[in-house]
């Protein structure tokens, strides 16, 4: 499911780019083939317990935010239709900023993407159960929007969140929070969990 539009070949002592199309809704690059050879090699439903990346995190309680010197790590997770943490502050001017990013959706075909404005890299597209990391190097004070960016529902365009980047060697303290939407969402998923299992999986 990751939509990659460019084929590189990492062979040589450069890259060199093979091939270069799109690949997003675009019905013409199709290819065909019969059900039976990946019928049953598919995977349907992912275990998050098998993600090994040390920076997984498997629920929102395991999202966290940390510094070490001019670096900072946000284990973030992603599901429909927010991001965990969707808050964070007291990110610097020239810090490097590591968006460690778990999609703990575990149906096989919900994927989302990732992007932060102002970065100069490649956005991410995460496939469930899996973790990747985009890399961010704030060059300026401001409030920066981060969000999915790739459709993932019907509320796609509600999945996004902010860094507030403070001026370098200020005093603000490194926080993350989530929203008062994405924690009433939290505690909706949570009671309709609950009331699943409470009625016998109706």
């Amino acid at each position: 499911m990751a939509q990659s539009a460019q084929l590189i070949d990492i062979s040589g002592d450069k890259m060199k780019m093979l091939l270069d199309f799109p690949t997003i809704g675009e019905p013409h690059y199709a290819q065909a083939i019969p059900a039976s050879i990946i019928k049953e090699k598919s995977l349907k439903y992912h275990n998050l317990a098998e993600n090994g990346n040390p920076n997984v995190a498997r629920a929102e309680s395991e999202a966290s935010i940390s510094r070490v010197g001019k670096t900072v790590h946000v284990k973030m997770v992603a599901i429909r239709s927010h991001f965990a943490p969707d808050n964070i502050e007291g990110v610097q001017v020239g810090d490097t900023v590591y968006f460690h990013v778990t999609n703990i959706e575990q149906d096989w075909d919900i994927v989302h993407g990732f992007a932060v404005l102002g970065a100069e890299n490649s956005e991410l597209i995460i496939a469930p159960g899996a973790t990747r990391t985009l890399k961010w190097i704030p060059k300026a004070t401001g409030v920066y929007p981060f969000y999915c960016t790739d459709f993932c529902s019907a509320l796609h365009q509600e999945m996004q969140g902010y860094v507030r980047v403070s001026p370098a060697g200020s005093n603000t303290p490194l926080i993350a929070n989530i929203s008062r939407k994405a924690a009433a969402q939290i505690s909706k998923n949570e009671k309709v969990s609950h009331d699943k299992h409470a009625g016998g999986g109706r």
